[in-house]
């Protein structure tokens, strides 16, 4: 039997290697051309379904769901069609023959950055003395990031597998080596830009410095004279810090004792609720790395009360002995605060208009600019703002700035007597909810406001850097303004507000999505999401790896904007029917997540802001988030889930009825036609078809049953149907 099985692969490799050409041959065949190449592995599972493979003429990429056992160093002999997946030459589908395993990688070509072009397609390649940007950060997945040497610059690109996500990007001059590769849409072949280089793993990455910092400076102990410094290098060596109220670093040096991989330093004496910066060094010998300058704040004076509102109803059944508030006036308790204020008032809102509930807002702005309070209001300069022009004409304002380098500036948050002297008077407002009407009244949203000096601090440097100055006087500052990608990390991530910890991030400067990674990688007992959307799979990878780490309590509720994509399906492959898309007609607008909130002994955390999961969030929209470690704050949006959760369960089991009765859609999803019928007999007397935005589409007011939707384009469709004695609301989904 085992010569006979040795024959029949004999055999198949023969067949192969009929009509086998050198890849740099088969790159020169045209498009369709069937060509068999044999070559080495260079990538494995860390880039997804798609392979690298090179002889000693050419590289060249191969793609095909068949291809996952394939591994680094495997030796094969591959089949299959050349295609182009914008711009970049592929081979698929593929079938292949494993010739062998860990045969030796080819050297890389060593290049400069101008020097990338399509000839290093599928090659392993090499730049010398690069530094990254967003160095001393975390990498993220699926982000692009921009090497420099001196004034020549190019792109790397971290996957979503790779075991880079969540280390730190180096701060110093590297070498890094990596897959060249290209994804240029227009024009369909012959682009000369899109040119990445693929980096695969920290092997990839080889520092110039003996000692190298691996985890940026971070401040614990944090109290109203001082806090602690702690970083993380590779090796132990020497270490200092240079400090100041200012990025000059005036106040001097502090040195640290011996040496440390774990460096440590104290700063002492320092004044309540004030912003310092720090930069960190380590040495060894004549080697020396330092940190980026790091900005920290000691805790303040102010009561430190968190308050939560949400604007539909709440479950106190299972409250832990704080009862959430379902406070449907969120209009009217962010006019209260406005109208308390002393001295100053700084406003990001995404989306404002002149409804009942969104002049309120409007009201309280305009009655505290008269009586002298200094108000500063940036709004997104993309959406429709029907409040902005009934604002008082003196209200200094800037719209984000518009165009191919920007997406949307999707802030919500109100900084209120940031530096007035009564610490208690400082508030910070935050959360999901736009100040439209829908978001106010009907879309389910949250808002958390913090009574802290630091944190209104924290987030005025923020606010500062949009506006380009810290000053209330001038107009903004708009060559000095940075909004979107071009903003720098240089707020705390710390806060100690009143014992309770709470971390900080702004998008995209703050590698937000690694700090929801790692917050998701806290879950011991139980995890719960709400939220509009979530593309990211480096976070649906993440939660999917907790729950079976930990086989946690999961549940998950987002709206229909996700369904389908990849990251809906990570989560739904171990979440099943506990992960639901929302049913109900209005937006569930929310982006929070719940950690451990039943688990007391673990880290009880809650997550929200105005944040949406998505890579636009990552890399390119002004957003924020909040990170509350306290077990009372995570049972409060518990409630809110809970109630939440079971409302989609109710709706889901009575198939969207309102009394008894329901109403039947197929098939669904659609691509055609949709075929309409109410149970018990009742009689359609009108229809009418609304889309996601609530924009009416169709409407009769005939008994009809079958709808032609083959206009429809793609997307979740709500039909409301009266009858004779009743009303129904149901969803359908298009789908070609």
């Amino acid at each position: 039997m085992k010569k006979i099985f040795s024959i029949i692969l004999g055999l198949a490799l023969l067949n192969n290697v009929k009509g086998q050409v050198n890849i740099a041959a088969a790159r020169l065949a045209p498009l369709g051309s069937t060509v068999t190449i044999k070559g080495v592995i260079t990538n494995g599972s860390e880039l997804g379904n798609i392979r690298y493979i090179q002889d000693a003429s050419a590289g060249i990429s191969i793609y095909g769901a068949n291809l996952v056992p394939v591994n680094r160093k495997d030796s094969i002999i591959a089949t299959g069609v050349l295609t182009s997946y914008n711009n970049l030459l592929e081979i698929t589908p593929v079938s292949y023959t494993l010739l062998a395993t860990n045969r030796p990688l080819p050297a890389p070509v060593v290049i400069t950055p101008n020097q990338f072009a399509a000839s290093h397609q599928a090659k392993i390649i090499q730049f010398n003395n690069v530094i990254f940007s967003n160095s001393g950060g975390t990498f993220a997945g699926n982000v692009n990031y921009t090497l420099t040497a001196g004034t020549q610059t190019c792109v790397a690109r971290i996957s979503t597998a790779s075991s880079l996500v969540g280390q730190v990007i180096p701060t110093g001059a590297v070498n890094v080596t990596g897959i060249g590769s290209q994804y240029c849409s227009s024009p369909v072949s012959g682009c000369t830009t899109g040119f990445q280089l693929l980096v695969r793993d920290s092997n990839d990455i080889v520092h110039n410095s003996s000692i190298y910092l691996t985890r940026q400076p971070y401040p614990t102990n944090i109290n109203i004279s001082g806090f602690t410094v702690n970083w993380n290098t590779n090796i132990a060596g020497g270490f200092y810090i240079k400090y100041g109220k200012t990025p000059n670093l005036e106040l001097g040096t502090i040195m640290g004792t011996g040496t440390s991989a774990s460096p440590s330093i104290s700063v002492t004496g320092a004044t309540p609720a004030t912003i310092y910066y720090v930069k960190a060094f380590s040495t060894n010998l004549a080697d020396i790395d330092s940190s980026l300058t790091r900005v920290f704040c000691t805790k303040s004076l102010s009561s430190g009360t968190i308050k939560a509102y949400f604007n539909l109803t709440v479950d106190n059944t299972v409250s832990s002995g704080t009862n959430a508030f379902y406070n449907p006036q969120i209009a009217d308790s962010l006019a209260a605060y406005i109208n308390r204020a002393k001295s100053t008032i700084d406003v990001t809102i995404y989306n404002w208009d002149n409804s009942i509930n969104g002049s309120k807002i409007i009201t309280a702005l305009n009655n505290a600019f008269i009586a002298g309070k200094k108000i500063r209001l940036i709004y997104d300069g993309s959406t429709s703002q029907s409040a902005i022009p009934l604002l008082n004409a003196g209200i200094k304002k800037v719209a984000s700035p518009v165009g191919t380098n920007y997406t949307i500036m999707h802030n919500k948050f109100v900084i209120i007597d940031a530096d007035y002297p009564n610490p208690n008077n400082a508030i910070v407002w935050t959360g999901s909810t736009n100040w439209t009407n829908a978001q106010l009244t009907t879309d389910a949203n949250n808002v958390i406001i913090f009574q802290d000096q630091s944190m209104a601090r924290g987030y005025k440097l923020e606010f500062d850097e949009m506006w380009g100055d810290s000053s209330y006087v001038s107009n903004p500052n708009i060559p000095l303004s940075k909004f979107g990608q071009f903003k720098k990390d240089n707020t705390p991530h710390e806060y100690n507000v009143n014992g309770t910890r709470v971390e900080s991030y702004f998008s995209p400067s703050d590698g937000t999505t690694s700090h929801i990674v790692s917050t998701v990688g806290t879950a011991n007992t139980d995890l719960y999401f709400g939220l509009l959307l979530n593309t990211r799979t480096d976070i649906a990878t993440k939660i999917k790896n907790q729950i079976t780490l930990n086989t946690l309590l999961s549940r998950g509720i987002l709206n229909d904007t996700t369904a389908g994509t990849t990251a809906f399906n990570i989560m739904q492959s171990v979440m099943g029917s506990n992960l639901r898309i929302n049913s109900f007609p209005w937006l569930f607008h929310h982006k929070y997540l719940i950690v451990d909130q039943s688990n007391i002994t673990s880290d009880p955390i809650l997550l929200t802001g105005s944040h949406n999961w998505s890579t636009a969030g990552e890399t390119k929209n002004d957003e924020n988030i909040v990170i509350v470690h306290d077990p009372t704050i995570a049972n409060l949006y518990f409630q809110e889930f809970t109630k939440r959760w079971n409302d989609q369960v109710t709706l889901n089991i009575a198939d969207h009825k309102n009394d008894g009765s329901s109403i039947l859609l197929y098939p669904n999803p659609t691509n055609n036609q949709l075929n309409v019928k109410l149970l018990n007999n009742e009689v359609i007397k009108s229809l009418t078809i609304t889309n996601l935005l609530g924009k009416t589409i169709f409407t009769s007011k005939e008994n009809n049953e079958i709808i032609d939707i083959s206009k429809f384009a793609n997307g979740l469709y709500t039909i409301s149907i009266l009858s004779e004695n009743n009303n129904y609301q149901s969803k359908f989904v298009v789908e070609k």
